[in-house]
């Protein structure tokens, strides 16, 4: 599919239609590809963040680590045509020619792989059971330990842990399942016209957003801080008598209304930890749910509970982190006519800047480090707490909050952590051309025409499952001294 249009001269013609600001992702993957990895093997604990790491130095790591980029070799010969992965994810995919490739975290069924899969896949697995006959995945969306892809007819099939809905099977018990290891379609919704079509969706820690063809946009999972977007919580007592406070489950899609007419159509969805996101074709962002460090950019920490507008700035793609949510896009000053952009913008980013002691934005705020870099939208990723690009033939990346697994793949002898943007090494002068860069809590992955890397080292990823380690049996808690 064809890359975004930029928008329309000021005054078009009356019989002419304004192009849109922005558009649903669509990545465009070489003839031959690769890809590239920055980061740690070791999926349960990159998983993890800042614990995991410190569980690698207790136990010892169940993966390699890599500062610099490799080339997955596994992979080689294969067309790859996108990758999926997010930012609290512990797996991820990629939608290939032959079919669908997973590895990573299975405890939950999430890679699809039936009742034979194992705890942990290291290396891509053949996962034949999302290939559906006559239909054809188009792209997929990876939470914390959930799966969604969507077909080129617009049914999404999911997998993984659904006990808070994030399946979309439904709102009775069988349907929320805590293992779901086979993909199952989502059912329609209650309040869903005609079946849910969806062309792009997105996945958060328990919780997931889509968008179909005519704009407009769903959500179900749980629905703690309101990152559903269906103007509540669902906070409620869990007995009448009681204090204890929980959340309800919207175990299918809901429609999510925006709060502006002339907001135009959404054409991507974004979820965090959690806190969401979406944008329309007109570059108009939203954000709501969760809003610890000022990350939904409306200057305050203020819970949303409803998709929220951010002013003065379009965008042509939005995306969630953990602490922290970023974009590109444009200034879009009130009382001045928007003109006609070139590329997709400059990088905004807010919440979480440098530490969660350090500076931050509860706006959006551009980082002027990376300024004039032309950047496709394809090749801009947020993680937990990295940012990852390429452009102009390099790649750059930097952390939001400190980063310990190489992800930023800086090199051996460069620091793992940085808050100022720098090129990731041996990729600069190899001439290189990126489709796509994805990146998780642990972990950047580029997909690169293959003959542009071809000089970088290669990784062989383990074949075998990796198995659950032993629950460690805690001590109980020391009786103190009656006084």
């Amino acid at each position: 599919s064809a890359a975004p249009a930029p928008t329309a001269p000021a005054a078009p013609a009356a019989e002419t239609e304004t192009p849109a600001v922005s558009s649903t992702l669509a990545v465009e993957a070489p003839k031959e590809t690769a890809v590239v990895l920055c980061g740690t093997s070791d999926w349960p604990q990159g998983a993890k963040g800042a614990s995991g790491k410190a569980a690698q130095k207790r136990d010892g790591a169940r993966g390699d680590e890599f500062n610099a980029p490799v080339v997955i070799n596994s992979l080689k010969g294969i067309r790859v045509l996108s990758l999926a992965v997010g930012p609290c994810a512990g797996h991820m995919l990629a939608l290939t020619e032959s079919g669908m490739y997973a590895w990573g975290l299975n405890a939950s069924g999430q890679l699809g792989l039936g009742p034979s899969g194992g705890w942990c896949m290291p290396g891509p697995t053949p996962a034949p059971l999302w290939n559906v006959d006559g239909d054809r995945a188009v792209s997929a969306a990876v939470g914390n330990k959930h799966t969604l892809v969507v077909y080129a007819s617009g049914t999404v099939l999911s997998a993984g842990c659904g006990d808070r809905g994030a399946l979309g099977y439904g709102e009775k018990e069988k349907d929320l399942p805590l293992t779901q290891d086979t993909p199952k379609a989502v059912v329609a919704g209650g309040n869903v016209e005609g079946g849910l079509k969806a062309v792009c969706v997105a996945a958060g820690c328990d919780y997931s957003l889509a968008a179909d063809g005519n704009g407009k946009m769903y959500a179900w999972g749980w629905t703690e801080h309101g990152k559903l977007g269906l103007g509540t919580d669902g906070q409620y007592n869990m007995k009448d008598s009681s204090v204890k406070i929980t959340f309800s489950i919207e175990g299918e899609p809901k429609v999510v209304a925006l709060p502006d007419d002339d907001a135009g159509k959404v054409v991507q969805v974004s979820a965090g930890k959690h806190h969401s996101a979406c944008l329309t074709n007109e570059g108009f962002g939203y954000t709501w749910g969760d809003n610890g460090y000022g990350k939904l950019g409306h200057r305050d920490q203020k819970e949303r509970h409803s998709p929220t507008k951010l002013p003065m700035t379009r965008f042509s793609t939005l995306l969630c982190g953990d602490a922290s949510s970023c974009g590109l896009g444009w200034p879009d000053y009130p009382g001045r006519p928007f003109g006609a952009q070139l590329n997709d913008g400059l990088v905004y980013h807010w919440g979480v800047l440098k530490g969660s002691n350090g500076e931050g934005a509860t706006h959006p705020v551009p980082n002027y480090e990376i300024q004039g870099w032309t950047i496709d939208k394809h090749c801009f990723a947020m993680g937990a707490t990295h940012v990852a690009l390429a452009g102009e033939g390099s790649a750059v990346a930097w952390a939001q909050s400190p980063v310990a697994f190489g992800q930023l793949g800086l090199g051996p002898d460069a620091p793992k952590s940085t808050h100022t943007a720098k090129q990731m090494e041996g990729l600069a002068d190899v001439g290189l051309v990126c489709a796509q860069v994805v990146a998780s809590s642990g972990q950047t992955h580029l997909l690169c025409d293959a003959a542009t890397v071809a000089k970088l080292p290669t990784w062989d990823p383990p074949t075998e499952a990796l198995t659950k380690p032993p629950e460690k049996v805690r001590a109980p808690p020391k009786k103190k001294a009656k006084t």
